[in-house]
C-alpha cells in the first residue's frame, strides 16, 4: 500500500518506474507492490527512491511486513528476540541471529558470502542458511562475525554478540554435562529392561542424553541409526549398543573443531610466546616447544588431548605428570573454545620409533 501509493502520488507507470530505477523490470516493481509478497529490501528500496519516499521509513515497513510474513508460516510462530545481553540459551541466539538477518534485509545465501567476502570474512552459503533458519548457531567467532557482518550489524555491536555467543555456549556445555550424568542410570534401565530390549522411548532418552536426535525412526538396540548432532547439527550413523560397549559415540565434527582448536592454542602457547601470559617457566616453555598435539578427542563438553613428547624429553619437566602443566593448558583452551567447561585430561606418549 505505500509503494502504491508513493508511485500513484508521482503519476508515473512501471515502466517509467523502472527507467528510474535502471535496475528492475516493470514486472519486478509491479509484483513489489503487489502485496501478495514481500519483496526484497533492495526493490522497496529503489522503488521508494524513484518515487520520491522516505527510505527509512520504507525500511522499517518493509522490517514489519517481513516479521508478519514470517511468523505466518507453518512452525515459525514469532518468538520475541532478546537483546544480546540476555541471550542465555540456544533458542535465545538462533532467534537472535534469524532477527539480525531480517534487519539487515533478509539477504540471500549468496549475497551475505559476498558481504562476509568483501569484509576479509569467510562465510559459505551453506552456513549462511543454516544459521539464518535456526539449525546450527556459528561454530566459532569467526563464522559469528562473518554472519553478523554479512548481515550488516555495525561493528559497535559485535563485542556484545561475541559475549552472547560464549555465553549459550557455556550454557549448553553445562546442559550436556547433568544429561551425561543421567547417560550410565539411562543404560543401566535400558539393560534391566524385559527381555534386554530396549524400548524406543528408552532409545530416545539415551540418545538426547548422548547428545544427539534422531534423523529417522528408530528400529532396533544393536541397528544403525541416522541421528543429528545437536550442536553441530552434523548427521552420522551409530549404533546404541556401540556406545554401552564401550565404543564412543561422540560427534566426530564436534571432535575434529577441538582438535584443530587445541593444535592452535598448542602452537600460540609455545611457538608465539603466549606462555609469557600465563606465567610459565621460560625453560619449561623451551621444553614443550619441542613437544606436539598428537591427537584430541571431544566429548560432548569434556576435552581429551594426546602430547607428543621426544623419548629424552618425556620424564623431564614434570612431563610424564600432566598435573604440573595441565592447568595452563585448560585455561588456554577454554578461551577458545569455551563450549569445554570440565577440566581438560590430558595425557602424554613418546614418540613411536
Amino acid at each position: 500500500m505505500f509503494l502504491r501509493k508513493g508511485r500513484s502520488r508521482k503519476g508515473l507507470t512501471y515502466a517509467e518506474l523502472s527507467r528510474r530505477t535502471s535496475a528492475y523490470s516493470a514486472a519486478t516493481l509491479q509484483r513489489a507492490a503487489g502485496g501478495r509478497s514481500v519483496p526484497s529490501r533492495q526493490v522497496a528500496r529503489a522503488y521508494a527512491m524513484a518515487c520520491g519516499l522516505d527510505v527509512d521509513e520504507t525500511d522499517r515497513l518493509w522490517l514489519e511486513a517481513r516479521r508478519a510474513e514470517r511468523s505466518e508460516r507453518p512452525g515459525t510462530g514469532r518468538r520475541s528476540v532478546p537483546k544480546p545481553r540476555m541471550m542465555r540459551d540456544l533458542a535465545d541466539l538462533g532467534a537472535g541471529l534469524a532477527d539480525a538477518h531480517e534487519r539487515g534485509g533478509a539477504p540471500s545465501r549468496r549475497e551475505m558470502q559476498r558481504r562476509a567476502t568483501a569484509a576479509g570474512t569467510r562465510l559459505s552459503s551453506s552456513a549462511a542458511q543454516r544459521i539464518v533458519t535456526r539449525r546450527q548457531i556459528p561454530s566459532s567467532r569467526e563464522q559469528l562475525v562473518a554472519f553478523l557482518r554479512a548481515c550488516e550489524v555495525p561493528e559497535r555491536d559485535h563485542a556484545e554478540w561475541e559475549r552472547a555467543w560464549s555465553r549459550v555456549r557455556r550454557h549448553h556445555a553445562a546442559e550436556l554435562n547433568v544429561s551425561r550424568t543421567l547417560l550410565d542410570r539411562q543404560e543401566a534401565e535400558a539393560a534391566d529392561s524385559p527381555s534386554g530390549r530396549v524400548t524406543a522411548e528408552q532409545a530416545a532418552r539415551l540418545l538426547s542424553a548422548a547428545g544427539y536426535t534422531p534423523a529417522e525412526p528408530y528400529r532396533d538396540y544393536n541397528a544403525p541409526w541416522t541421528v543429528r548432532c545437536r550442536y553441530c547439527t552434523a548427521v552420522k550413523r551409530i549404533r546404541l549398543s556401540d556406545h554401552a560397549d564401550g565404543r564412543a559415540m561422540q560427534c566426530p565434527q564436534c571432535s575434529t573443531e577441538a582438535e584443530r582448536t587445541v593444535q592452535r592454542v598448542w602452537a600460540a602457547l609455545f611457538y608465539q610466546q603466549r606462555w609469557k601470559e600465563y606465567g610459565m617457566p621460560a625453560d619449561e616453555a623451551e621444553i614443550f616447544r619441542r613437544c606436539w598435539v598428537a591427537g584430541g578427542e571431544r566429548r560432548q563438553s569434556r576435552l581429551h588431548v594426546t602430547v607428543g613428547a621426544p623419548s629424552e624429553l618425556f620424564h623431564m619437566a614434570g612431563l610424564a605428570d600432566p598435573s604440573a602443566w595441565e592447568a595452563l593448558v585448560a585455561s588456554a583452551v577454554r578461551d577458545e573454545l569455551d563450549t569445554v567447561s570440565e577440566v581438560v585430561y590430558v595425557t602424554c606418549t613418546d614418540r613411536l620409533n
